[in-house]
Parts: structure tokens; C-alpha cells; sequence
């Protein structure tokens, strides 16, 4: 019963935008109903540490899933805050003002400049975030409506490819830092190349594509001289503040949510003393998808709850049986991340395999889940922002973007299989 209750909680998850009904419904209300059952009907539970089974008391064991997951939820809530906080001092405003420096650029030019600022940005402010800075960048910078839908496709991509490689650059990647699955430093190492292959080949390719050719007109900024900056400050501010999270972890060894409400705190105090006064608290959180959130936080409280039971425990030996490799199998997961949500997926790849912190199953994961979902428009958070606020049709995607997507998820997942052979 719990089982069919996740499948249709999932199927209206994945039909969210033919249901019109937001995911955030199904999977609150999957997680409550799951765990009810439980505690309900005694279902025997279990407490998996690598090879050792321990019997559990369904609400003990709930507690302690519930800390777990809240550490990623309290981790985004703090991330968010500093984010909307950089935004309502002109910090992101203060950004655009590096493509009005020039008044004239090549389409071809401005891409590479876009794409390469969606990379980095990603890696730093996560990728959903920093799509949405660089739709607000684009809507002021290409009027064409149908030329500003192939940079947004690209800066998917890119978004998805630069989020892989750090720590807090895209939600999956922080749910395998925070799980003790990945290090910061192993992370960068192995996976900044094949993400730099990805977003590097898939603009390469789209820059010989006829829409780019000829010039783009970017107009100037209208901020002020202080406000730019003030931006500037707080952006470079909030982004230092950001990065310092994976160094504590790494030298004070504190967790990564209390790393990130440090950073949300200090940058709180500097406000307050630099400007003398900060608009309403209330109004940060009012600012905070609260949503996204609440979704994160059913799907995984639903998938423990199929970790409990044994659910997949038992999946992973039937998929080590059939597949003879665990490459073929991130492979294959990278693909389906395309189709479905990766935060499930990543999540029950994390419930199912007993693999040591840094093992290269880890770093595949952390590679395929957010480079995938940029295969199709659905299966990235980014991807789905995009095409709520740009009404991005998803056949269009499909027939223009998708197999460059395609391409660059191969070549950096290429690297990932050769690059032992380089490490010799």
C-alpha cells in the first residue's frame, strides 16, 4: 500500500503542469500518509549502517529521518535569505552592469559571456538561482523574444553544469555533501573538468547555430553610482559569505546548515552597521520559496520512509544483480533525471547504496543527476523556472536544445569513465 501511495504520489508530481496542481501538494501529503501507515499498522522499520540492520520504533526512527532532513532544509533557508538579501540591495543589478560596459557585442560573443557567468554563478549561488538572475539579465538585454529563448536554453545548461561541481551549487550535490557521501575538495577535483566539458561543448556547438549570428545592441544600466556601489559590495559580500560554508565544514568541521546560518547572520550584522537599517526580517522570508522547501521536504521524508521498510535496500541488490557495472547504472540514472525530479532520485540513490564517502559512485551521481535534467525541460528545477516565467514550450526545447544537452551530458560523463587512465 505504501509503495502504490509513493507511485501516485510521484505520477502527480511528474503531471504537475497537465493537473495544474502544485507538486508541493502530492508530496507533503505522500511523506504524512506513508508514516502514518507505519505507526499505524506497527510495519516493522529499520536503521541501515553499511552491512549492520537494526530494528527501530517507527517514531524513533522517524525522528531521526526528520533530523536529516532538515539539515538540507535549514541549509536552503538560509541560502535563500542571503540571496534575497544580495537582490534587494542591487547586488544582481550591479551584475548586469558587466555587459553594458561595451555598447555593442557579438551575439556569438555575448553567449560565450552569458553562458560562461551562468557556470560560475551556479556554482556558487546554486543553479535555480542563478537561471533566474540571468532571466531578469535577459529580458532587459535581448528584446527578440525568439533569440532570447536559445540563450535561456543555454544557460540551462550551463546553469545544470555548474552547479555540479560544487558543494552548494545544486541541491543534489549538497544532499551527497551533507550525507557524508562526497568532500569538498574530491567533489571539485573530479567533477570540475567533465562539468567544464559540458557547458563547453554544448555552447560550442550552439554558437555555429544561424540565430547567433550578427551583433546585439545591450543598453546602459539606470542605477545610480551608489547603488551600483552598494550592489557590488554586497554581492561580492554575500558571495564570499556563501563560499566560506564548504571551507568551515572542511577545517572547523561544522555542518553545512550551520555554516550557512553563520554566513545569513554575519551578513545580517553587516548590513545593520554598514547601512544603519535593513527592511523587515518578516519580509526576507516572505521573499523565500517557501514552496520548493515543503516539496524537498516530503519527497525526502516519502523516500525514507521506503528506506525504513527495507524498500530499497532490496532494489539495490536486485540492480547489482542486473547490472553488471555501477557506471552503466549512473548512467542510466542520468538519463531518467531528465524525465523525473532528481531529488528523489539522488535521495533513493543515497538510501540505496552503502558505498564510502568519496567512492567514484558518489561523484558519477553528483555529475549525472544535474547535467542530466538539462536533457529535457522538465527535469531540472531550472529547466521548470524557466519555462513558468518565459512560458518556454517544452517541443521547442525538445527539438532545438535537447540534443546538445545531449551531447554535452555524454562528453563530460566520457571524461568521468577515461579519467582513471589519466590519475595513473
Amino acid at each position: 500500500m505504501i509503495i502504490l501511495i509513493f507511485i501516485f504520489g510521484y505520477l502527480f508530481i511528474l503531471l504537475e503542469s497537465l493537473l495544474s496542481l502544485n507538486k508541493v501538494i502530492p508530496s507533503i501529503l505522500m511523506a504524512t500518509i506513508c508514516w502514518s501507515l507505519i505507526i499505524l499498522f506497527h510495519i516493522p522499520v529499520y536503521e541501515f549502517n553499511q552491512s549492520i540492520i537494526i530494528k527501530k520504533d517507527p517514531r524513533s526512527l522517524l525522528l531521526f529521518h526528520l533530523g536529516k532532513t532538515s539539515e538540507i532544509v535549514f541549509f536552503l533557508i538560509a541560502a535563500m535569505s542571503i540571496i534575497v538579501i544580495i537582490d534587494k540591495y542591487s547586488g544582481f543589478d550591479a551584475l548586469r552592469e558587466l555587459f553594458y560596459k561595451k555598447t555593442r557585442n557579438t551575439k556569438r560573443r555575448f553567449l560565450w559571456m552569458i553562458n560562461l557567468i551562468s557556470f560560475l554563478l551556479s556554482a556558487i549561488i546554486d543553479n535555480l538561482t542563478a537561471t533566474m538572475v540571468l532571466i531578469s539579465l535577459l529580458r532587459k538585454t535581448v528584446i527578440n523574444y525568439k533569440e532570447r529563448l536559445y540563450y535561456l536554453g543555454l544557460v540551462i545548461i550551463s546553469a545544470n553544469a555548474g552547479g555540479v561541481w560544487s558543494p552548494i551549487g545544486d541541491i543534489t550535490t549538497s544532499m551527497l555533501w551533507i550525507s557524508n557521501k562526497v568532500t569538498t575538495l574530491r567533489l571539485v577535483k573530479k567533477i570540475f573538468i567533465p562539468s567544464i566539458l559540458c557547458m563547453f561543448i554544448s555552447t560550442l556547438i550552439a554558437s555555429y547555430m544561424p540565430i547567433f549570428n550578427g551583433f546585439i545592441q545591450i543598453k546602459k544600466s539606470k542605477l545610480s553610482k551608489n547603488d551600483l556601489n552598494r550592489g557590488f559590495f554586497m554581492l561580492k559580500t554575500g558571495l564570499f559569505l556563501i563560499l566560506l560554508v564548504p571551507l568551515m565544514k572542511t577545517i572547523v568541521g561544522i555542518p553545512p546548515y550551520m555554516g550557512m546560518m553563520l554566513s545569513l547572520g554575519i551578513l545580517l550584522c553587516i548590513v545593520i552597521k554598514k547601512y544603519k537599517t535593513i527592511y523587515s526580517i518578516d519580509e526576507i522570508f516572505r521573499k523565500i520559496d517557501i514552496s520548493s522547501i515543503l516539496f524537498f521536504f516530503g519527497i525526502l521524508l516519502s523516500v525514507s520512509s521506503l528506506e525504513a521498510m527495507g524498500k530499497l535496500y532490496h532494489l539495490s541488490h536486485w540492480i547489482n544483480k542486473i547490472v553488471h557495472t555501477w557506471r552503466i547504472t549512473t548512467f542510466i540514472f542520468g538519463l531518467i533525471s531528465s524525465i523525473i525530479d532528481n531529488v528523489p532520485l539522488v535521495a533513493a540513490t543515497i538510501s540505496m547504496f552503502s558505498y564510502p564517502i568519496d567512492h567514484d559512485l558518489w561523484h558519477f551521481i553528483a555529475y549525472v543527476s544535474g547535467t542530466g535534467g538539462s536533457i529535457f525541460l522538465i527535469g531540472s528545477a531550472a529547466g521548470v523556472t524557466a519555462m513558468g516565467m518565459e512560458k518556454i514550450d517544452f517541443f521547442w526545447y525538445l527539438k532545438k536544445i535537447s540534443w546538445i544537452a545531449l551531447i554535452g551530458y555524454i562528453s563530460g560523463f566520457f571524461y568521468l569513465l577515461i579519467y582513471p587512465f589519466f590519475s595513473l
